[in-house]
């Protein structure tokens, strides 16, 4: 019996997440879908539904902060049951709680040595569906996602850019709910690729979706293996990739943070710091809001130093500046690393001891 290809859909906008749904049970008339939300009083809330109506729903507190996890356990029962009932669906579509990252749930689905934790399904495509009439204002702008009522937990600092950008870039296929001028198409493929499919909702090719096969190896969302830029600058959308085997002088990185993270940017990579050259530290940051913390350890002698920065307006050169001010000098690092031993970089809230995995927000 063939596995059953899981479609997950994801957005910033319930409306349009349901509007997608809809679209693609029209098109699937044996497919089931799952959609998961987070209550006002912070429960989470599951409906089962199909093309013809409601299976079930469900609605419980959530027992701990990791909403990841709390998704993960209430989610993959729905699917087992799914999966082994007598009318088994041909396909699954699995609308996320808005804002939330997609990729905690392909590594649950798809199926890899070691893994097995859905068996009889494989992970197909991420949907995200997005507006382009609010495009530039939600990735660029500053708004939070608690400030529009869309924070996944309390604690939840996250800019809706952030949001957005993670959904865009781990999408296979992106929904609009119009269609998307020249602008956003542009905007699109510096942050994607421009071979990335799109398509307006009510048109979507859904049983194409079916056919997609995630790659255990999929390097979408590892800030370690950002693929090379591929889109043509123009006056109003550029992209930077700036990228060095030195690591960041923690001193000047701190003096640098404002004019490398604030403004209409996007920007991602990895750094490494002297005084902890095993700690591969990430850098993830939109809206203003940037988010460092750890990714494990260096393999081997190989550190890179490498933000990814896409932006609209006259930011570029500056943060190009800005990136090379903190870098250490040829100098520095002919002296060694050795003298960084034991001396505090001030970046222990964030980034933890040498042995901690902690990742924590650090506003530009």
């Amino acid at each position: 019996m063939p596995d059953v290809p899981v479609l997950t859909v994801a957005s910033i906008d319930p409306v349009l997440r349901d509007s997608a749904i809809a679209a693609m049970l029209l098109d699937l008339p044996e497919a089931v879908a799952v959609r998961h939300d987070i209550t006002p009083d912070g429960h989470l809330h599951r409906v089962v539904h199909d093309w013809s109506g409601i299976r079930d729903k469900h609605t419980q507190p959530l027992d701990h902060g990791c909403l990841s996890c709390a998704l993960r356990e209430d989610l993959l029962p729905v699917l087992r049951g799914l999966l082994g009932s007598p009318q088994r669906p041909t396909q699954i579509i699995v609308g996320l709680p808005v804002s939330t990252e997609p990729h905690p749930l392909i590594h649950a689905v798809q199926p890899w040595p070691g893994a097995g934790l859905l068996p009889g399904a494989r992970a197909a495509a991420v949907i995200a569906a997005v507006s382009p009439a609010s495009l530039f204002d939600d990735l660029f702008g500053d708004d939070l996602l608690a400030e529009r009522g869309l924070e996944l937990h309390p604690d939840d600092r996250r800019s809706v850019g952030e949001a957005l950008a993670t959904q865009l870039e781990y999408a296979d296929i992106i929904l609009f709910d119009t269609p998307a001028g020249r602008r956003e198409h542009n905007l699109i493929n510096h942050l994607t690729s421009p071979d990335l499919p799109r398509s307006v909702i009510n048109e979507v090719d859904t049983p194409s979706l079916v056919g997609v096969h995630r790659s255990p190896d999929d390097s979408r969302g590892d800030l370690t293996r950002l693929p090379a830029i591929r889109s043509t600058d123009t006056q109003e959308i550029w992209s930077l990739d700036l990228h060095s085997h030195k690591p960041f002088h923690p001193d000047r990185l701190h003096a640098e943070l404002q004019g490398l993270g604030d403004g209409p940017m996007r920007a991602r990579g990895t750094f490494w710091l002297p005084g902890r050259p095993s700690v591969v530290g990430i850098w993830d940051g939109a809206g203003g809001q940037l988010s460092i913390g750890t990714a494990g350890t260096w393999s081997g002698e190989v550190r890179t130093t490498r933000l990814r920065v896409t932006g609209t307006g006259p930011q570029r050169d500056s943060v190009r500046r800005a990136f090379h001010r903190a870098l250490l000098t040829d100098q520095e690092m002919e002296r060694g690393l050795g003298r960084w031993n034991g001396t505090d970089d001030g970046f222990g809230p964030w980034l933890g001891d040498h042995d901690e995995m902690d990742i924590d927000d650090l506003s530009a």
